[in-house]
């Protein structure tokens, strides 16, 4: 028969009101800026250099996003733009390329595997602006800077390496049964990579592309220093020049962030079905 013991209900209070105040006081922590540059992208100019401060607009408004999209000083629609086509196209490359590297990597033995494997892995122990150098005297020498592909480029060889250590081992985690009896039915291995292994490997996948997307959504070291103009710059760069050398225009500024928020949260929720399957998936055993 088992016995309480003194620590039961020492267990029931730190689960219980210590647990749901300490995850309360984390949540308020966490996105507190967020709702101090949500509640300045709704004020007015006066209410953001009012003394004292108040933290709740007395006269709402969204007069700074509109400055901030039609600005022609820092166009920030242009910003947005580049932003998404850049994200977008590192993410789709990225995709096809893991997939592919992932897959062999986990199905196939060849001499330099393991070696691969960690140089993969050593690529993210450097940072990033270790490589500004030689990939600054590259993209001049082949006419790159001010280029879309600059900073595809450079994106894409730094989200390839992480993600494809991703996918690996999700594809080792799927059984080879799966597409040998595939292959035995009369489908090819690129056939049952995409009808049998894809599929069941999608949460990995929705992983990698967010992963990629945000990765080159948010990066900053490769779009201020391989774009020179400014109808050439992404998000993050752009909003970097919105802070002026006397002034920072603070309504403008929230506006823009908040609006750089609207792809990466479109993005997860098309997503997030994936995700949470692969998050569950370990916890359920057959």
């Amino acid at each position: 028969m088992k016995t309480r013991g003194l620590g039961d209900p020492l267990e029931r209070f730190l689960g219980g009101p210590v647990l749901w105040t300490g995850l309360v006081l984390a949540t308020l922590f966490a996105m507190g800026p967020f709702f101090w540059v949500l509640l300045a992208s709704v004020k007015t100019r006066v209410e953001l250099y009012a003394t004292p401060i108040t933290y709740i607009p007395v006269h709402p408004t969204f007069q700074n996003y509109v400055d901030a999209w039609t600005s022609r000083l820092t166009p920030f629609s242009r910003f947005f733009a580049n932003s998404l086509w850049v994200s977008s196209v590192t993410m789709v490359a990225t995709i096809v390329i893991s997939t592919l590297a992932g897959y062999a990597l986990a199905r196939f033995r060849f001499v330099g595997k393991n070696t691969l494997m960690l140089v993969f892995l050593a690529t993210q122990m450097f940072p990033a602006v270790l490589l500004i150098a030689p990939l600054l005297s590259q993209w001049y020498a082949l006419g790159l800077i001010d280029t879309y592909q600059a900073l595809i480029y450079s994106n894409f060889s730094f989200t390839v390496p992480f993600t494809v250590w991703m996918l690996v081992g999700y594809f080792e985690s799927i059984p080879r049964e799966l597409e040998e009896s595939a292959m035995i039915d009369g489908s090819g291995r690129f056939g049952a990579l995409i009808r049998i292994i894809i599929p069941l490997a999608a949460p990995g996948i929705a992983a990698t592309a967010i992963f990629a997307f945000v990765s080159s959504w948010s990066e900053l070291l490769f779009a201020t220093t391989f774009t020179t103009r400014t109808d050439m710059r992404t998000l993050s760069a752009g909003l970097l020049y919105m802070v002026g050398q006397y002034e920072i225009q603070w309504g403008q500024l929230g506006a823009g962030v908040m609006i750089s928020t609207v792809p990466v949260a479109i993005l997860f929720t098309f997503l997030q079905k994936h995700l949470i399957r692969g998050l569950t998936a370990g916890a359920l055993k057959g």
